[in-house]
């Protein structure tokens, strides 16, 4: 009987730790942060749905501000061979993460293929249970 309840009581404090959201973590939102961008790459809409938080706003440094719904278009219709980030930092603050960074993009348009760096900042929240990417802010852009 004891090893009954043992094992009941150890499976229902399982149980309620995978309830739990994840434990802030830099490491995992550097990780995170990086998976976006490669999943932009390979157009990956559907696993960007469940990354980006419904209420994502995307403020991109020609001054344009668009949403998620449109972002993701955008995303299945335009090749970006690169998107590479550097002098990345996190800073947490318990369920919401701040991430700054530089990134190289390519984008191929039409008839060349478009060279540029931008410096942004991200926030990143626990919703769902589970980190999303809720802001893109691109702070500084110089196209090459």
């Amino acid at each position: 009987m004891k090893l009954f309840l043992f094992a009941s009581f150890f499976l229902l404090v399982l149980k309620a730790q995978s309830q739990l959201p994840p434990s802030p973590d830099s490491n995992y939102l550097l990780v995170l942060n990086q998976r976006i961008d490669t999943d932009v790459v390979q157009r990956n809409v559907s696993s960007l749905d469940s990354l980006y938080a419904q209420d994502f706003v995307f403020s991109h440094g020609s001054g344009r501000i668009e949403g998620k719904e449109s972002w993701m278009r955008s995303v299945g219709r335009n090749r970006y061979p690169v998107r590479r980030h550097d002098s990345v930092s996190v800073q947490q603050h318990g369920n919401i993460g701040v991430v700054r960074g530089n990134m190289y993009i390519e984008r191929e348009d039409k008839d060349k293929t478009a060279k540029y760096k931008l410096q942004y900042i991200r926030v990143y929240a626990i919703r769902n249970l589970r980190w999303q990417l809720v802001s893109h802010i691109t702070v500084r852009e110089e196209h090459l």
